[in-house]
């Protein structure tokens, strides 16, 4: 698994996710989009998939199979959106035009039917990812201090000019304490923002996620400068200002 952030300077060596519950589907897409100098994520499920995204970070573009059992295409597009702006191409063969419809409104930049000629693929494969690469190219890194800068859009960090993938969970986490910043925040809190009400994440899990954020992003995770715990009351993202931080602290504990 490629484990960087989202590329952006290249589009032929995007990172694509191809779901499908065919398995020659996906080793057909797998080997020829490889060809082309893409990287590519497989997933047979929609469950999988998403499991794979919150493993190794969102991806430049999904192609999705609609009809799978489980979670269909259209239930993975929305997860896929909840956790970021993701490209999405439907390839399915439900030909029907409300079909079609309702999956360009509501989720997709393209629809692909099944059967079909890998070079129409390929083609609208390279025109999504070539519209979409201005927008992210001007996307801004955001500065926390003098060490850490963390682009939302695109889930990575950087500290000390070092870049460090963020899964999506660690990157919605860091999202909210930023707009929070100097704010405590309590884990009921920030588990309402951070999981989708269907799939409820715990408190425990909300502390696996702050360590492993925690190990990815601190000099010294066992003495945080960023994520700091208010004992009794949750996270928070001190402000820049040492003393701000300090009173932030001591107003709250």
């Amino acid at each position: 698994m490629d484990n960087r952030a989202r590329t952006t300077n290249n589009h032929d060596s995007a990172r694509i996710l191809v779901v499908d519950d065919a398995a020659d589907t996906r080793l057909m897409l797998s080997l020829r989009l490889q060809r082309e100098g893409y990287t590519i994520l497989t997933a047979g499920s929609g469950q999988e998939a998403i499991e794979l995204v919150n493993k190794d970070g969102l991806p430049d573009l999904a192609v999705l199979d609609i009809m799978m059992p489980g979670m269909d295409g259209f239930v993975v597009a929305d997860e896929l959106r909840q956790m970021g702006d993701v490209p999405i191409i439907f390839l399915s063969a439900l030909s029907d035009t409300n079909t079609k419809v309702e999956g360009l409104n509501r989720y997709a930049e393209d629809y692909v039917t099944k059967p079909f000629a890998f070079s129409e693929l390929l083609a609208r494969i390279r025109r999504v990812l070539m519209r979409v690469a201005p927008e992210r190219t001007l996307e801004p890194e955001l500065q926390i201090d003098d060490r850490l800068r963390i682009n939302f859009s695109q889930q990575y960090a950087v500290m000390d000019d070092r870049q460090i993938t963020l899964t999506p969970t660690e990157n919605r986490i860091m999202h909210i304490l930023y707009h929070n910043r100097g704010r405590v925040l309590s884990p009921g809190f920030l588990l309402s923002k951070v999981w989708d009400p269907t799939r409820k994440g715990t408190v425990e899990s909300l502390w696996v996620h702050v360590r492993r954020l925690r190990s990815k992003i601190e000099p010294d995770p066992d003495n945080p400068r960023y994520v700091l715990t208010v004992r009794g009351q949750g996270y928070c993202l001190p402000q820049r200002n040492q003393k701000d931080r300090e009173a932030t602290l001591l107003q709250d504990m």
